[in-house]
């Protein structure tokens, strides 16, 4: 059976941003010429910052051609094509703050490593000091792997007999996508944090994978080439952030790379609904 063509190409682009992220840490944790390299490529405006554009660029686009596509087909989606418009219009208005750099959405950021101010602060002056990566990251834990995670894992089926559950059936994120949000969700320190609240980010990670292997015990009919795949570089990924993580804890700008695979999360959780819209 041939995989779909969207899958090929998230999958693609998700392992060459994998390996040129991993190299890029290997690189500054073993190599005293290039030790900065990772601090350097994570810094404001740098290729990451540049990447999340890219991908909100990206993503409006498939939008807007979503949304064209359909009204020439004549599909009667009005549910998927509105989605679709909210999802351009975030991403434009995402997109016009960051080229304009009126306010960056990741600055102050979640899970930044070492730092002296950080240090004595509260979980609630860490809040609103973190608060729009917060709701980032929590967004992307709560609807992109907790949610599909535990209803795959404790075996809660949804009822398409009814709208809502056909709906949410319909809009629920892949195992492939879960996959990717989890590893954007591991790129942290795992230790030397500035505070001892932001293991809790940590935390609900661990609680994430674990979640992913039970699904993966429980529903070997949801993964293929591409998932095992996946989940093979999630391990390595996993590795890689524990043996830098003394890299990942000194540079303050690091959210940069984890927002940049939430991104191409979302646009792969976009990409698998407009597709199965087109394909049925």
């Amino acid at each position: 059976m041939r995989p779909d063509v969207y899958k090929v190409i998230f999958s693609s682009v998700f392992f060459l941003l994998f390996v040129f992220s991993v190299l890029t840490l290997l690189v500054s944790q073993f190599s005293n010429t290039f030790s900065q390299l990772f601090l350097i490529l994570t810094d404001e405006g740098r290729v990451y910052d540049g990447l999340i554009s890219f991908f909100c660029f990206c993503g409006v686009l498939l939008a807007l051609g979503y949304v064209v596509g359909a009204s020439y087909a004549r599909q009667d989606v009005l549910v998927h094509r509105l989605i679709a418009m909210g999802v351009c219009i975030v991403l434009i208005f995402v997109l016009i703050l960051r080229l304009t750099m009126l306010e960056t959405l990741d600055s102050p950021l979640l899970g930044l490593g070492h730092q002296e101010n950080l240090m004595d602060l509260s979980f609630w002056d860490l809040v609103r000091v973190n608060f729009s990566s917060i709701v980032i990251s929590g967004f992307f834990y709560i609807f992109f792997l907790f949610v599909p995670l535990g209803l795959w894992g404790f075996g809660y089926q949804l009822d398409t007999k009814h709208k809502l559950g056909k709906y949410l059936d319909m809009f629920c994120p892949s195992i492939n996508v879960c996959i990717i949000a989890l590893f954007a969700s591991g790129l942290q320190a795992y230790y030397d944090k500035g505070n001892a609240w932001l293991y809790l980010d940590f935390f609900l990670f661990c609680l994430a994978f674990v979640l992913l292997i039970r699904v993966f015990l429980l529903h070997k009919e949801f993964f293929g080439f591409y998932e095992y795949a996946n989940m093979l570089f999630l391990i390595l990924g996993v590795l890689v952030c524990l043996f830098c993580s003394n890299i990942l804890a000194q540079a303050q700008d690091y959210y940069h790379m984890r927002l940049a695979f939430y991104v191409l999360a979302f646009l792969g959780w976009c990409g698998e609904w407009m597709y199965a819209s087109f394909r049925h």
